[in-house]
């Protein structure tokens, strides 16, 4: 059943089991820099896949990992191998072989995300191009061209028909998926743009960068609706909307996450706060400490795949993998088994199920013990 990964109710923290290396690992020839879960899908009708919530069949997820070396690979993780608890038994892990080998950037790739549907992955890469790649065949379908740098960050909107890139060229950019055409350039930030995300509606994008802001566009307009800075401007390394639209958390080089509230309602004391230039910002709602993040972009992601846990998992440069509690803010556990910096992490939206990779060149996987179904 769906719901054989769901683990009894917790009464608060730490009562819940916690994650633990599965004995397979992935392999790179260079440095890992972005994890990306597939969404789980349903077939309609007609044939054609949609988004669904529903946790796939047999606890088997499927996982893209992109590497400095220019390639992204594709895994199969079974979630119900048993799990290893100890850094002695992580020697005795497997590698994975992977199910297909994504190719055609002529540089590292520094970022890799699915398509809501599933069908298509998205690279964006030193070359200065994205792809969009045939997540079954491995095919390169459309090549991305017009950033003047490095394209450091990518993301689909949620009808799969747009795809949101950040460059060093300071840019941000909006292409159409079907014809690769640049629908909209924002010039976005005064420094190289780190991270790029829409909203869960599709209707706003936030950017991050290393001038220290996070904006807030519309996505129809272009209009920048919101500017938000943490106190002495640290830079940000990566930004993503939370799954219910009213929040965007910002991981930023000083090691910190914040969650900023960017619903912004009008005249509610501290909510719509408006800064020296007149523009609406954010408030701060909550902010993380504990992992280290002071040289590198270092991703971060929801999980909520359990009501009961929902939490905040970030890199981190000490090499472990960092669950805050969500609500608390309290560290929950920290995962420990990479040997350089973590740089990318992704949690699974309806499995708990973390995937992480770094400079070590390797991609682990992560889960809670199997509960026994009844």
């Amino acid at each position: 059943s769906a719901d054989a990964m769901e683990i009894a109710p917790t009464d608060g923290e730490g009562s819940a089991p916690e994650y633990a290396a599965l004995p397979v690992y992935g392999e790179h020839k260079r440095a890992v820099s972005s994890v990306s879960f597939a969404p789980p899908t349903t077939q309609n009708n007609n044939g054609s896949s949609v988004s669904s919530n529903n946790a796939p069949p047999g606890g088997l997820a499927t996982c893209a990992s992109a590497s400095a070396d220019g390639t992204v690979k594709i895994w199969q993780v079974d979630t119900t191998i048993g799990r290893t608890d100890t850094a002695a038994d992580m020697k005795s892990s497997t590698p994975l072989t992977a199910r297909s080998h994504l190719q055609g950037h002529t540089r590292g790739i520094n970022d890799v995300c699915w398509s809501p549907t599933g069908e298509y992955l998205a690279t964006a890469s030193d070359d200065k191009s994205l792809r969009l790649y045939d997540a079954i065949k491995g095919e390169t379908f459309v090549e991305f061209k017009g950033h003047q740098n490095f394209v450091f960050c990518c993301k689909f909107n949620p009808q799969s028909n747009l795809l949101v890139s950040g460059s060093y060229d300071e840019t941000v950019k909006l292409f159409d998926v079907r014809c690769g055409e640049c629908v909209m350039t924002l010039p976005a930030h005064s420094d190289p743009v780190t991270g790029v995300d829409f909203s869960p509606d599709g209707t706003c994008i936030c950017s991050g960068s290393y001038d220290g802001l996070i904006r807030v566009w519309d996505t129809a307009t272009g209009e920048c609706l919101k500017t938000i800075y943490a106190e002495g401007n640290p830079a940000v390394g990566n930004v993503s909307f939370a799954p219910n639209g009213r929040y965007v958390l910002g991981g930023t080089l000083d090691s910190k996450l914040r969650l900023w509230d960017v619903t912004g309602r009008v005249g509610v004391e501290g909510e719509n706060v408006t800064n020296e230039s007149g523009q609406r910002t954010g408030k701060c709602s909550k902010t993380y400490t504990g992992h280290m993040n002071n040289k590198f972009c270092v991703f971060s992601a929801f999980s909520i795949a359990n009501r009961n846990r929902q939490s905040i998992v970030s890199g981190s440069e000490d090499g472990k993998v960092y669950i805050y509690d969500l609500q608390s803010r309290n560290i929950r556990q920290t995962l420990d088994s990479h040997s350089q910096a973590v740089l990318a992490i992704d949690a699974h939206r309806s499995l708990e199920l973390i995937g992480s990779g770094g400079i070590d060149k390797t991609v682990r996987f992560w889960a809670p013990p199997v509960a026994t179904s009844s």
